[in-house]
């Protein structure tokens, strides 16, 4: 299903009465108008009810890397206007924006500029290293970034930094089974000499505000020389290729070519770039490409933030087809990423419908016949 009904919109954007408020017969007429509508997929036949609604709640879609096409060229398409009752004319994409497209689709698939999906159950097992200690690690560095107002886009690159290190090596070992010391520090050096690096390449001017000394400072490590050492074992083990595109470089280039002046289009991209920043903590979007993970951050801020009074079915349409072609995604490629992302949301009545409507797309998908 690739269209939704203003009427689901609404229900997504405005806050959803308390459960005890909801009277059963008001839940029932709900799901049958969604079906009647085509938002949410018909009941299944009776052979099939138990693969399309189990008795037992299913698990959330599984993240992993989507199946796609290459995004193409579009031509002139009419999309919806978020904030305005007429469609929006995006412009044609020239065939530079075609290379610059190809050529970030093709790095990001380059398995020298991957992470592995997998590296904590494979090459780091046994370590020190959990999803728990790389969260805490990824907040840390969060943290320094924002202390040093470094320039966007510096942690999306840092965090894939420190995830291809850790996918080729394990920390040193503690001298003791009750010594956590060594492996900690070292962590802390590679993600704060990731930082550093990372902020670097994304803008040159870095230099005025933070060097090696500082580093040190802020993290508590011996000396820059620790800082200068681990940046050149690091780049080092990355073999210099540090220009990969990231989450962050896919959310700037789905959302560029859209009414780049309406205030509404900068709130989605704004929350698109929340979204995709939050989901760095997560060691399970390691799973999906970056352009998915910001294909999905894109949709699911666009999905809250859109204003049903002023958006019609066909606009929602026009959009999804865009979006689309844009990206090389269909709605239900995205289901898994934006699941997990609301999942890390805040907990918000306006997102109470979201999980069980994005379920209810997933399966329909998936259906088993």
């Amino acid at each position: 299903m690739d269209v939704m009904d203003p009427f689901t919109l609404d229900l997504l954007s405005c806050p959803a009465p308390l459960p005890s408020a909801l009277h059963p017969t008001e839940v029932t007429e709900l799901d049958a108008f969604l079906r009647a509508t085509g938002d949410l997929p018909p009941f299944p036949r009776a052979d099939t009810a138990d693969a399309v609604h189990p008795s037992v709640e299913p698990s959330a879609p599984p993240l992993m890397h989507q199946a796609r096409k290459r995004a193409a060229p579009i031509s002139d398409i009419t999309t919806a206007g978020n904030g305005k009752n007429s469609a929006i004319k995006r412009p044609r994409l020239s065939d530079y924006d075609a290379d610059i497209d190809f050529n970030l689709r093709a790095m990001e698939e380059d398995p020298e500029e991957q992470p592995s999906p997998d590296y904590l159950e494979t090459v780091q097992r046994g370590t020190q290293m959990t999803p728990s200690t790389r969260q805490d690690l990824v907040i840390w560095m969060d943290d320094f970034a924002r202390y040093y107002d470094l320039a966007p886009g510096t942690l999306h690159r840092a965090v894939s930094y420190v995830d291809r290190v850790l996918s080729l090596r394990t920390l040193p070992p503690p001298p003791s089974p009750s010594c956590k010391t060594d492996a900690g520090y070292e962590l802390q050096l590679l993600g704060a000499t990731a930082v550093f690096t990372a902020a670097k390449y994304e803008d040159q001017s870095t230099r005025h505000k933070l060097d090696t000394a500082e580093i040190a400072r802020y993290g508590g490590f011996a000396g820059a020389h620790e800082v200068r050492d681990m940046e050149r074992d690091m780049c080092a083990a990355l073999r210099y290729r540090l220009g990969g595109p990231t989450a962050y470089t896919f959310v700037d280039h789905f959302t560029r070519h859209y009414n780049s002046d309406g205030e509404e289009d900068l709130e989605v991209q704004r929350l698109a770039h929340h979204l995709a920043s939050t989901s760095l903590a997560d060691y399970g979007f390691l799973r999906l490409l970056p352009s998915a993970v910001a294909a999905s951050a894109v949709s699911l801020a666009r999905l809250t933030l859109v204003d049903p009074k002023t958006t019609t079915a066909r606009q929602v349409q026009e959009w999804n087809t865009g979006f689309e072609e844009l990206t090389g995604y269909r709605p239900v490629d995205l289901v898994a990423g934006m699941y997990s992302m609301c999942g890390m949301m805040s907990p918000d009545p306006r997102f109470a419908v979201l999980p069980a409507f994005l379920q209810d797309l997933w399966l329909a998908e998936n259906r088993i016949e």
